[in-house]
C-alpha cells in the first residue's frame, strides 16, 4: 500500500513540479526598427534583466505577467497579460518610443497605453490575453472592441460593427502590413460584417484599433482600421495548441522550422461546430466553416525579416428542417438564401533595416467568391427561382513603406497599387420601391487603384508638445471622376500637449477617401456599366478632439469629441436610400443603379475609464452619446440605421486563486432607428412572390426606433498547470438572460391552408389585384448561446 502511495506522490509531482517557462523579449526603437539597449522588470516581483535587443528570461513560474520595459532615452513600455505556459518559450516584441535630446530632467510617465504621433487619440490597443478572457467575445476580436466607446452592433451573433455612426462598409483590416478585405466568415459582399471571425486569435500579439486619426499611410479606411499584430513564434522547439469547443475545434502549431533557428512558423486550421450548437438550441439556420492560417517567417543576422502569411476560409450553410415550427423561424426559412462563400488573402514581406530607419515591402494577393441561391419556398424549380448570384472579386496588392529620421523629425513615405478583377453572372428578380426588377448581370472589370502618402512628426519643448502632419493621394482609373489624384487630396494634422505627466490634450483633423464597393463599380445593365458615369470617391472629413489622463495602478480615463461629415456616398436611385443605411445582414450592398448624391454627418461624444490587470482585477467602462444623419432622396438629413444615441458598455474581471478566471460584461444600446413595412403593397400576390417577404417604405425610411437592447455576458475559466504542458476549460454564456429582440419590426409571412400553400384573400379578382392574407407576430427573443470548451497547450 505504502509502494502505491509513494507512486502516485511522485507521479503528482511529476506532473506538478517545475511549472515554468521562459520568454524572449525583442526590445527595439519602434519608428527605426533598431535593436536597443534595454532593462525588463517583471511586475509584482523584484527580478530584472537585462540585455540588448533579445533578451531571455528563463524559470518564470506560470500565470499571467506584466513586463515593464526601460531603455535609456525611451519611454517606458509594456507587455501586458502575458499568459507563460509550462516547457514553453514564448517570444514577444516592442518598440520604445524616443524621448527628446534636450531634456535634462524630465519625469516619464509609465504610460500603460498605447498612443502614436500621428494618433494621440482615436486609439485603442487590446492585446491578446484580453480578447480572450473579455466576457461575450467567444475569442473574437471583433466582439471584444464592443467594450470599446464609439462601437455599435446590431444583431448580437454578427460581427457588423458600426463606428462613430458610419457603417460597416467603412472599416478595414491589415495583418502585419498587408491589407485583408475579408475578415469574417459569411462576410456581407461589399461591406465587412459576418457572424464568425476568421483570423486566429492565439497568432495575435495584439491589435490597434483606430476609430479615426488614421495614419497617412493607410488608404480607404473612412470609420476604422485594425492593425493585426501577429506573434513572433517560438524558437526552442515545436509547440502545439488544440482547442475543443461548443462552436469550433482547432489546431495550433508554431515553433523554428531550421536548425539555427532563423526560420519560424504559425500555422492553424480550424473545423466549426456551430452547425451542432444552433440545431441543439433550435435555430433555423445551421452554418459550416473551415478556414487556416499561417505565417512563416526568416530572421536575417543584420535584423531583416523576410515573412510569407497567409488566411483562408470556406462557408456552407443549410436549413434546420427540425426547427421549432415558429412564424419567426419558418420566416427566415422563406427568407434565407444557400449562400457558399469562400476566401483567401497570401502575401509576402521584406523589412530592412537601414541606416536612419526601415523600410518595408509587401506583396499580396486576396480573393472572394461568394453565392447565394434562393427559390420561393425553396421549391427548386426554374419558376420558383428568385436568384442566382455568383461573384468575384480579386486583388493584386504591392505596397511600399519608408520610415527615416532626420535631425529630431520623423518620416514616413510610401506608395501602394492595386489590380482589382471584378467578376458576376447572376440571374436576379427584386422588387424595389417603385418597381419590379428582373436583372441579367454579365460583369467583368478591371481597376487599377494606386496612392502615395508623407507624413512627418517632431516633438517641442521638452517633449510637452507633440505634432504630426501628413498628405495622401489616391486615384483609380475607374472614371473621370477618379482618375486625378488631386480630387482625393487627403491632408491631415494632429496635436497633443502634456499638461503634465497625467494629463494630456489631444487634437486632429483630417480629410478620408474611401473608393465604392466593387459591386457598385461592375454593376452592369444591358451591357454596360450603369454606375461607370456616376460614382466618385466617398469623401469623409474628421474632427476629433479630446483629454486624457493616465493615472497610477494602470488607470485611464479619456473624454473625445468627434464630428464627420460625408460626401459622395452611393445612393440607390431603386429605392431613393443612401447606401449608408444597409449592410447589416447576409447579402450583398450596392449591385444596383447607384450615383454619389448622398451625403452626411455623425458627431458624439465618449467616455472611457479603463484599468488593465492591477492586484487580479480589470476593468472597462464606457459611454457614447453620438447622431447619425444621411441623406434621404429630398436630400434631407434623416437619422441613419445606426443612429445609436446611447451606448454603454461595462466589461470586469478577476483573477482568483486556483487559476480561475472569471469576467462578466454588459452593453446597453439605445433602439436603431427601422423602416417600417408597406404591408398593403407587400400583400398583393405578383409583389410577394417575387419579394418573397415584406418590403420596407423608403418614403418613411427610419422613421421608428427598435427596441432599447441590452444583454449580460459571462466568462468562466479555470487553467489546471501541469510540468510540461497546460490544460484550460471555459465557459462563455452570451446574452444569459435572453434579453428582448433589439427590433421592433414584426415578423411577417403568409396565412397558409392546409396544404401550406398562401391563402389568397381574392382569388377571382384579376391577377394584378390578388392580395394574400398575411400573419404577423413579434420576433422571439434573443436566444441565449452557450460556448464551451477546452484548449490543450503543450
Amino acid at each position: 500500500m505504502k509502494s502505491k502511495v509513494s507512486f502516485f506522490l511522485v507521479l503528482f509531482s511529476i506532473f506538478m513540479s517545475a511549472q515554468s517557462g521562459s520568454i524572449n523579449v525583442n526590445v527595439f526603437d519602434d519608428f527605426t526598427k533598431k535593436s536597443l539597449t534595454a532593462i525588463i522588470k517583471i511586475e509584482k516581483t523584484q527580478q530584472e534583466f537585462s540585455g540588448v535587443g533579445n533578451i531571455t528570461i528563463s524559470g518564470i513560474q506560470s500565470g499571467v505577467y506584466t513586463l515593464e520595459i526601460e531603455s535609456e532615452g525611451y519611454e517606458s513600455g509594456f507587455l501586458n497579460d502575458l499568459n507563460i505556459v509550462p516547457n514553453q518559450n514564448l517570444t514577444f516584441s516592442i518598440g520604445l518610443i524616443k524621448i527628446a535630446k534636450n531634456i535634462d530632467e524630465v519625469i516619464i510617465t509609465k504610460k500603460q497605453y498605447k498612443t502614436t504621433a500621428e494618433s494621440p487619440l482615436s486609439l485603442r490597443n487590446i492585446t491578446s490575453e484580453e480578447v480572450q478572457k473579455n466576457a461575450g467575445s467567444t475569442r473574437d476580436v471583433s466582439k471584444a472592441i464592443l467594450s470599446f466607446p464609439g462601437v455599435g452592433s446590431t444583431a448580437t451573433f454578427r460581427n457588423d460593427l458600426f463606428i462613430r455612426g458610419g457603417s460597416s462598409a467603412e472599416n478595414k483590416f491589415y495583418i502585419d502590413g498587408i491589407e485583408v478585405p475579408i475578415i469574417n466568415h459569411f462576410q456581407t459582399q461589399g461591406a465587412s460584417g459576418g457572424p464568425r471571425g476568421i483570423i486566429t486569435i492565439d497568432f495575435i500579439k495584439d491589435v490597434d484599433f483606430y476609430s479615426g486619426a488614421f495614419p497617412a499611410s493607410r488608404n480607404g479606411a473612412l470609420s476604422s482600421l485594425f492593425e493585426f499584430n501577429l506573434k513572433q513564434a517560438r524558437k526552442d522547439k515545436l509547440g502545439y495548441k488544440a482547442v475543443v469547443g461548443l462552436d469550433d475545434m482547432q489546431l495550433m502549431a508554431d515553433g523554428p522550422l531550421s536548425k539555427d533557428q532563423s526560420w519560424t512558423g504559425l500555422f492553424s486550421v480550424r473545423k466549426s461546430n456551430l452547425q451542432l450548437l444552433f440545431k441543439a438550441i433550435g435555430l433555423p439556420f445551421l452554418p459550416s466553416y473551415y478556414d487556416g492560417t499561417f505565417k512563416v517567417s526568416k530572421k536575417f543576422n543584420s535584423g531583416d525579416e523576410l515573412f510569407f502569411l497567409g488566411l483562408g476560409a470556406k462557408d456552407s450553410f443549410k436549413f434546420n428542417e427540425n426547427a421549432d415550427p415558429t412564424l419567426a423561424n419558418l420566416t427566415l426559412i422563406d427568407q434565407l438564401p444557400v449562400s457558399p462563400q469562400w476566401n483567401y488573402t497570401v502575401g509576402a514581406g521584406y523589412r530592412h533595416l537601414a541606416e536612419n530607419g526601415n523600410w518595408l515591402l509587401t506583396l499580396s494577393r486576396n480573393m472572394l467568391d461568394n453565392q447565394a441561391v434562393k427559390y420561393y419556398r425553396n421549391i427548386e424549380t426554374p419558376q420558383n427561382l428568385l436568384y442566382d448570384y455568383k461573384s468575384q472579386e480579386s486583388e493584386n496588392k504591392i505596397r511600399f513603406d519608408r520610415n527615416f529620421t532626420w535631425a529630431d523629425y520623423q518620416f514616413s513615405t510610401g506608395t501602394n497599387i492595386n489590380f482589382s478583377k471584378y467578376y458576376n453572372n447572376s440571374t436576379i428578380k427584386n422588387v424595389t420601391q417603385n418597381a419590379v426588377n428582373f436583372d441579367d448581370v454579365l460583369s467583368e472589370i478591371n481597376v487599377f487603384q494606386y496612392g502615395v502618402y508623407a507624413q512627418t512628426a517632431k516633438k517641442f519643448f521638452a517633449d510637452q508638445l507633440q505634432l504630426s502632419a501628413g498628405i495622401r493621394f489616391d486615384a483609380s482609373d475607374y472614371n473621370e471622376n477618379t482618375q486625378n489624384p488631386l480630387d482625393q487630396f487627403s491632408p491631415r494634422f494632429s496635436l497633443s500637449y502634456k499638461i503634465n505627466p497625467q494629463f494630456a490634450v489631444n487634437f486632429n483633423t483630417g480629410i478620408y477617401y474611401q473608393l465604392p464597393s466593387y459591386t457598385a463599380l461592375g454593376f452592369m445593365k444591358n451591357g454596360s456599366l450603369s454606375n461607370k458615369n456616376t460614382l466618385s470617391y466617398v469623401r469623409n472629413s474628421h474632427l476629433v478632439g479630446g483629454v486624457e489622463y493616465n493615472g497610477k495602478n494602470n488607470l485611464r480615463l479619456t473624454v473625445e469629441g468627434y464630428y464627420k461629415k460625408y460626401k459622395n456616398y452611393p445612393f440607390s436611385l431603386r429605392n431613393q436610400i443612401s447606401l449608408a443605411n444597409v449592410g447589416a445582414n447576409f447579402g450583398v450592398v450596392g449591385n444596383e443603379p447607384v450615383d454619389s448624391r448622398g451625403f452626411g454627418e455623425t458627431f458624439g461624444i465618449e467616455f472611457l475609464a479603463q484599468k488593465r490587470t492591477v492586484n487580479n482585477f480589470y476593468g472597462i467602462m464606457a459611454y457614447t452619446f453620438g447622431y447619425s444623419k444621411f441623406s434621404n432622396a429630398a436630400g434631407t438629413l434623416l437619422p441613419s440605421s445606426w443612429d445609436s444615441r446611447h451606448i454603454v458598455a461595462i466589461t470586469a474581471g478577476k483573477y482568483l486563486n486556483r487559476n480561475w478566471n472569471l469576467g462578466a460584461r454588459f452593453r446597453m444600446q439605445s433602439g436603431l432607428p427601422e423602416t417600417p413595412y408597406d404591408l398593403q403593397r407587400s400583400s398583393l400576390v405578383n409583389i410577394w412572390n417575387i419579394a418573397n417577404g415584406p418590403l420596407q417604405d423608403f418614403s418613411l425610411l427610419n422613421s421608428m426606433r427598435g427596441n432599447l437592447s441590452h444583454q449580460l455576458d459571462l466568462r468562466a475559466e479555470k487553467k489546471w498547470v501541469f510540468k510540461k504542458w497546460q490544460f484550460t476549460a471555459y465557459l462563455d454564456i452570451v446574452n444569459a438572460y435572453g434579453s428582448k429582440n433589439p427590433s421592433r419590426l414584426p415578423v411577417v409571412n403568409l396565412q397558409r391552408d392546409a396544404n401550406n400553400n398562401g391563402i389568397v384573400a381574392n382569388p377571382t379578382d384579376p391577377q394584378d389585384q390578388q392580395y394574400y392574407l398575411l400573419e404577423t407576430g413579434d420576433s422571439d427573443r434573443s436566444t441565449p448561446i452557450p460556448y464551451f470548451g477546452f484548449i490543450f497547450e503543450f
